[in-house]
């Protein structure tokens, strides 16, 4: 059976792009651990601060943030900018693998 990451992209997604980043993601979850521990990190400092929780669903704090509730808040920021760096590394080898596929349909590999 083929790894599904050397599917070509537009062959996996010409019908909608939106699939792609969810199924980067899925196949982050499921294969690569450092991303999963950061991933469980953010979901459980989440899931133990309902403010951060009603801030990220736009709703408004009439009595803002505490302290803590800040610094939970950074660290929030800076999990989701390193699952986002999975990502963006995960699409990039993605790309290079869409490549490979293109010049060997052009007849340009064998």
């Amino acid at each position: 059976m083929e790894d599904e990451r050397f599917i070509p992209f537009y062959e996996a997604y010409k019908d909608d792009f939106c699939d792609s980043m969810e199924d980067v993601r899925k196949y982050l979850k499921n294969n690569n651990e450092e991303y999963r521990k950061v991933y469980q990190k953010l979901h459980n400092i989440l899931d133990n601060n309902f403010y951060i929780q009603l801030l990220l669903d736009e709703q408004i704090l009439k009595n803002g943030l505490s302290k803590g509730e800040c610094k939970a808040l950074s660290q929030v920021i800076n999990l989701y900018y390193k699952l986002q760096d999975f990502e963006e590394k995960e699409i990039y080898f993605k790309g290079g693998m869409d490549a490979y596929f293109y010049f060997k349909k052009l007849g340009i590999l064998r």
